[in-house]
């Protein structure tokens, strides 16, 4: 397991290299691609502006509506990036990859989360959808979110990876 983690990174930055070489910006995709982008960005800010770590079952915010919501901000992440580049295989691949990668992630976290929480957590497996979010309650979410907490659990990180590609499309597309 320790070396395909490792491995995440260095195919990580393969694919951008990739997904840069054979992206094909226009104007239309690039405004499209970058409000999905931060749509996605939006709801992991608020996922990880919910989750305090290792301190118990976090089932409030955005974590009542489904248990995997920086997952999904996630996919939508990518899948803006795959509208910005305009690459049909890359996007197949990207959602190949993703559903494979994803299911066994989401599997290996919920069996670590069964051990470490016991009962709790399996109360929280019946009640909230792992996937596709129940009721949302923007304002309950709004309320739950720590923004000085999202920082703190590295979401700054995420927002720099953003601007780059944003600016590196932008840069492509105006060069084209």
């Amino acid at each position: 397991m320790k070396i395909k983690s490792s491995l995440r990174i260095p195919i990580g930055f393969l694919a951008g290299i990739i997904y840069i070489w054979r992206a094909d910006p226009t104007p239309l995709s690039f405004g499209l691609g970058a409000l999905l982008m931060l749509f996605g960005e939006l709801i992991r800010f608020v996922s990880s502006g919910t989750l305090v770590k290792f301190e118990g079952v976090t089932r409030n915010g955005i974590y009542a509506c489904t248990r995997n919501p920086l997952y999904i901000g996630s996919f939508f992440l990518g899948m803006g990036a795959c509208i910005i580049g305009r690459d049909i295989i890359f996007s197949v691949v990207f959602i190949s990859l993703y559903i494979i990668f994803y299911r066994r992630v989401i599997l290996n976290e919920e069996r670590y989360l069964k051990t470490r929480y016991g009962d709790d957590y399996l109360r929280y497996l019946e009640e909230v959808p792992r996937i596709i979010p129940r009721e949302i309650s923007v304002s309950n979410i709004s309320r739950e979110t720590f923004p000085p907490l999202a920082i703190k659990n590295k979401e700054g990180k995420t927002i720099l990876g953003i601007t780059g590609v944003l600016i590196v499309m932008l840069v492509k597309m105006i060069m084209n």
